[in-house]
């Protein structure tokens, strides 16, 4: 059998921020006293060691340990301690009895030497039951891990996706809709960065007007008429006088015969220009020179040249829109089309322009054919505005079916982050189900193995061996006949559900209701004591931990308890007694000093950080004075009389629990009426304002609030245990004086 020799690191367990074992503190013995003022981290002690067999805390995923046994073997967290404990704390009573529903579970002890066999099948069994769910609880952890790692890979990529849409796919896209993706995904379908820019800005614009295309309309065939006509008027000539200086200067022709008609119009023989007189035969040669058919050709070179400015203005309107009317994944390519339509509409310009100045030059050539030379061409432009219409019709038709294209952006999106975590999320697959498949082993077993039969049916096996050999009703007699000898009647007892799984917890027959803290706390412990005679546990080789095992219980009932106590532990492998009741303290240390038995004592203190306040548990030797004194009046007198401010928290904080005790057994003496201790203090003659001072802090000062330390508890701490003390002194010096001389 291997005892606790030490603990040697405790860290992370509430209280017990960060322990280890002192080189001045003794190792545990076998039989091992820890006293502790309520609240300094007892009862946590107490879980941890009932937690050592399973190898791990259930309420603190974080604790590190480490536990050095008598056989000089290590233990900390995730191994299990072999040797058997039992515990007798909260956790027991709430774990086994329950007052609510008056019952408690069943109790099984051995029947007959005969069944050792068995007893050993079932020990080999439990043992076995217990690596299996030792190994159940890691798969189940890792299995847990492996699950929130898949859950987390989904909540942040759902996030991603939820920005990436913004919301054409759901509203509020979340893990769920990831999941339920991801489950319809063959293979990655991954996006490369221009692509999935390209379907960003598509899923964030918002629809769009549907924009006119650009047309040349009936210009084409005009454009082409007007080529025609030229090549017909270019090729026209008109027999007349040639006057060579006119046909040499063009302009001067035109000047000519703008003059000559208005000449006509005037009927002046005179110049205007020059005020010469004009002669007839001058008159005549001119007009030789303009006759009807040379006014009839150039007439038809005005309307030519007249069409051709209707051709230039229609072409001029042709004017692309702004490409920030298109919706952004269009832009850039329509603002390259765009300049190129305006490029050529403007080229188209120059040459019709150029064509319209050859055409009028005709009207000073009349006599002679021209070469009609280059004509406009609409090819390039035509060919330019085609291509950008075809971009105008891509964003049309994305507006016509915008929702539809919006979604189906949005899920290519979708599939393109849900590709980024396929291949991590398919290993975690895998890894899920083979742990999920290791669990169902390890829980239903495996098929032909006798080894490996599971948790399911060895739990089975265990239940079926023991009730071969056990029975409940011996376990039932044993309760009843503890429990009638600890309460000195037998109004309370235990009874044999109909179905062997428990027992009801009776009052005159009937379900005990309303039972009193104290006969829960007897009924309890007697459970406990019971308990440790049951088929599972051999106390001559197990580890037995008490704590507070009087709580609630009167004078009386402690003698009782403890008297079971004794009784059922004497022989234990390893006893560990915690207690902070100062009477059940001295009667456990006259049976190990009386008994001279292996024994070691401790107390737990609490230490405070002097940055933040924070505090934090400790085992030390237990204090000498406890030891000392007879009676806890003396030892309470004995630390308020001898307490220095030394300005710590950790000095000042047990004051408060100290004074309240001090007071209330100076109070009940005193004041011997069967009255609260505040009606018993209105009766003492002493300053009001200081006695208001001492009953607030004693009474507010000695409970947890929760709310941390206050600074204030120093000072106030020197103050009121002044006052106390003082107070006994005034309202009888006699017996301060005694009690001085006693600490003395």
């Amino acid at each position: 059998m291997a005892t606790i020799k030490k603990i040697t690191r405790l860290k992370k367990l509430g209280v017990y921020d960060d322990f280890s074992w002192s080189s001045g503190l003794p190792d545990f013995k076998r039989y091992n006293v820890i006293y502790g003022w309520n609240g300094t981290g007892k009862t946590t002690l107490s879980k941890l060691l009932g937690a050592l067999n399973v190898g791990s805390h259930p309420d603190f995923d974080t604790l590190e340990y480490s536990v050095l046994d008598g056989d000089g073997a290590t233990h900390s967290q995730g191994t299990a301690f072999a040797t058997p404990i039992r515990v007798f704390n909260s956790d027991f009573i709430s774990d086994n009895v329950n007052f609510e529903t008056q019952s408690s579970k069943a109790i099984t002890v051995i029947l007959g030497e005969e069944n050792k066999e068995l007893l050993e099948a079932i020990e080999a069994d439990e043992k076995k039951l217990a690596e299996v769910k030792s190994k159940i609880k890691a798969k189940t952890t890792e299995l847990s891990t492996k699950k929130t790692a898949r859950g987390s890979e989904f909540t942040g990529i759902a996030r991603t996706i939820g920005q990436g849409t913004q919301g054409a796919i759901v509203r509020n896209y979340n893990k769920s809709n990831a999941e339920t993706a991801f489950n319809s995904l063959t293979s990655k379908e991954l996006l490369d960065d221009e692509e999935l820019e390209t379907l960003s800005k598509s899923v964030g614009q918002e629809t769009m007007l549907k924009q006119d295309k650009l047309s040349l309309g009936e210009t084409s065939d005009s454009l082409n008429l007007a080529i025609e006509t030229a090549k017909g008027l270019f090729a026209k000539t008109v027999e007349a006088t040639i006057i060579a200086r006119l046909k040499d200067n063009p302009d001067i022709a035109e000047w000519v015969e703008a003059g000559l008609a208005l000449h006509n119009e005037h009927n002046n023989d005179v110049c205007d220009f020059c005020s010469q007189p004009i002669t007839t035969d001058r008159i005549a040669e001119i007009t030789a020179h303009f006759n009807e058919a040379d006014a009839k050709l150039k007439a038809d070179v005005d309307d030519l040249a007249e069409s051709l400015r209707h051709i230039y203005d229609t072409i001029s309107k042709i004017q692309p829109a702004d490409k920030m009317n298109l919706y952004q994944e269009f832009r850039d390519d329509y603002g390259a089309k765009s300049t190129i339509v305006t490029e050529k509409r403007d080229q188209l310009l120059t040459s019709v322009t150029d064509f319209g100045k050859l055409v009028k030059s005709k009207k000073a050539r009349t006599t002679e054919p021209l070469e009609i030379g280059n004509v406009p061409d609409l090819k390039e432009l035509s060919e330019a505005i085609a291509s950008l219409n075809s971009v105008l019709t891509k964003h049309n038709e994305k507006t016509d079916n915008f929702d539809e294209k919006r979604k189906t952006d949005s899920q290519k999106i979708e599939r393109h982050h849900l590709s980024s975590i396929y291949d991590k999320v398919k290993t975690l697959d895998g890894e899920i189900e083979t742990l999920s498949g290791g669990l169902t082993s390890l829980t239903d077993g495996i098929e032909g193995d006798d080894d490996n039969i599971g948790e399911t049916k060895l739990v089975a096996r265990i239940a079926e061996n023991k009730a071969k050999i056990s029975s409940s009703h011996k376990a039932c007699e044993l309760l009843n006949k503890s429990l009638t000898k600890f309460l000195g009647h037998d109004e309370i007892s235990f009874a044999v559900n109909d179905d062997e799984t428990g027992y009801k917890i009776l009052r005159r027959g009937e379900p005990a209701k309303s039972l009193s803290e104290g006969e829960r706390t007897a009924i309890a412990f007697i459970f406990f004591v019971t308990q440790l005679q049951d088929e599972g546990f051999d106390t001559e080789t197990g580890i037995v931990v008490v704590d507070d095992p009087v709580s609630s219980l009167d004078a009386n009932s402690q003698f009782q308890a403890f008297s079971f106590l004794k009784e059922a532990t004497k022989n234990a492998g390893q006893l560990f007694l915690l207690t902070h009741n100062f009477e059940f303290l001295k009667l456990v240390l006259n049976w190990v000093k009386n008994a001279r038995k292996d024994y070691a004592l401790f107390m737990i203190k609490n230490s405070f950080s002097e940055t933040d306040g924070s505090r934090s548990a400790y085992i030390d030797k237990l204090d000498k004075a406890l030891e000392v004194f007879e009676s806890e009046y003396h030892y309470l007198f004995n630390i308020a009389y001898n307490y220095k401010d030394d300005g710590t928290i950790e000095n000042a904080y047990k004051m408060p629990n100290v004074a309240r005790k001090l007071l209330d057994s100076f109070l009940m003496f005193r004041v011997p009426k069967n009255i609260s201790p505040y009606k018993r203090l209105e009766e003492i003659k002493y300053d009001e304002e200081k006695k208001t001072a001492i009953y607030k802090f004693t009474n507010d000062q000695s409970h947890i609030t929760g709310s941390g330390f206050d600074p204030s508890l120093v000072p106030e701490a020197k103050k009121v245990v002044a006052d106390l003390l003082d107070m006994i002194k005034t309202v009888d010096p006699d017996h301060y004086d005694c009690l001085v001389e006693t600490v003395s």
